[in-house]
């Protein structure tokens, strides 16, 4: 922001509604109102139920009179912590010898310098490993709306139009930008996984580091199942947990998903009912353990067929639970005999007897016995 000190406070205009209006719809978690001036956007902010807090700072010491709790900073130099939405209404008109404002109207010569600079810095404020964290931002024509883009994709965000407003001389946008998800990043529901290839034991290896996203990923929970499945060769191999992170590091399968194999046409019959038998296989020794995974009725992220070796892997044990009633098995029948998979598995020449099959799923879960298992397993 400008160094030059101001009386004056920016009150609210066109640009301050337009984006107090998104504000109000997207704001959430812990809310940073970055230049805060009269404090329109973190008031308005306040009035979202699903925000639980909101930080004022402004450069300007006069905002004090105001907002009583404002950090005076310039940008993020007195700010600390992370936060789950950054508001901003920068000061975004390029340089004019007229105006004797320019602490809160003047965003640098050409007018998106301090954009730029506050873009650099947000990111190291924004919370880590949270798909949903976001800057709400305005800005005009008048900054060179293309050059504000390129800053935004230069510095690795995406951003999002979510409404615009034409003006006398001069059209206003706001955004929301978030940072983008790397190639190497792969967020699920409760964890975020991130690939990386290291060295272990003389070899260069891929490992997948799995970290919460929110409260409900229980890292210690399925690196306990892992160790009892590596056991007996199933999943991917656990290789360390960090109980204070919460950080799980297992192998990284690198191959198909199972529909994906299904459906390639360079995979042969004998091989899918290969794959289909070993799968079944590694879930009749979970039923016998009385681990249940569950997904397993769309197992379509949850089942990889390694590249190196066409071994069929499970992934994703963050909610197994024991359970004298597992449906492993029977989930995955469900699975095969849907019509989608059941088409796919036609067009190879993999013809299932639906009802039979169903049927010894079902007496099957009676006891979980061996002879009922074989007859499944014969079917195919």
């Amino acid at each position: 922001m400008n160094s030059k000190n101001s009386d004056t406070i920016y009150e609210p205009e066109e640009d301050s509604y337009l984006l107090a209006t998104q504000v109000k719809k997207y704001s959430k978690g812990n809310v940073l109102d970055m230049g805060t001036g009269s404090g329109i956007q973190g008031n308005t902010a306040k009035e979202n139920r699903n925000v639980t807090s909101v930080t004022y700072a402004d450069i300007n010491p006069a905002t004090k009179n105001i907002i009583k709790d404002v950090t005076i900073t310039d940008l993020f130099k007195k700010i600390k912590g992370k936060f789950d939405t950054i508001i901003f209404n920068p000061p975004y008109l390029p340089d004019d010898s007229l105006d004797d404002e320019k602490l809160i109207t003047t965003g640098g010569k050409n007018g998106y310098e301090i954009i730029e600079r506050f873009l650099k810095d947000a990111k190291n404020h924004l919370t880590e490993d949270n798909k949903n964290s976001m800057i709400l931002m305005v800005f005009s024509s008048l900054t060179d709306k293309k050059k504000v883009d390129d800053i935004i994709k230069d510095l690795g965000y995406q951003k999002f139009l979510l409404a615009k407003q034409n003006l006398f001389m001069e059209r206003l946008y706001v955004y929301m930008i978030k940072p983008k998800i790397s190639e190497n990043i792969i967020k699920g529901h409760r964890g975020i996984v991130e690939i990386k290839e290291v060295k272990l034991k003389e070899k260069n290896m891929k490992i997948a580091i799995k970290k919460p996203l929110n409260e409900y990923y229980d890292g210690n929970s399925e690196a306990k199942f892992l160790k009892i499945l590596n056991a007996q060769n199933i999943g991917p191999k656990l290789i360390t947990y960090d109980a204070n992170k919460n950080h799980l590091s297992m192998e990284y399968i690198e191959g198909e998903r199972i529909i994906e194999y299904l459906s390639n046409p360079e995979n042969s019959r004998e091989d899918i009912i290969d794959i289909i038998i070993k799968i079944l296989k590694q879930l009749h020794t979970m039923d016998k353990l009385r681990i249940n995974k569950l997904e397993l009725t769309n197992p379509y992220k949850h089942i990889i067929i390694r590249k190196i070796d066409h071994e069929p892997v499970m992934i994703d044990f963050e909610r197994c639970i024991y359970t004298e009633k597992p449906k492993n098995i029977t989930q995955f029948i469900q699975f095969l005999c849907s019509e989608k998979i059941s088409h796919t598995l036609k067009e190879k020449s993999v013809n299932i007897d639906k009802k039979k099959l169903l049927a010894l799923a079902r007496e099957y879960k009676k006891g979980y016995d061996e002879r009922c298992f074989e007859e499944i397993s014969r079917l195919f």
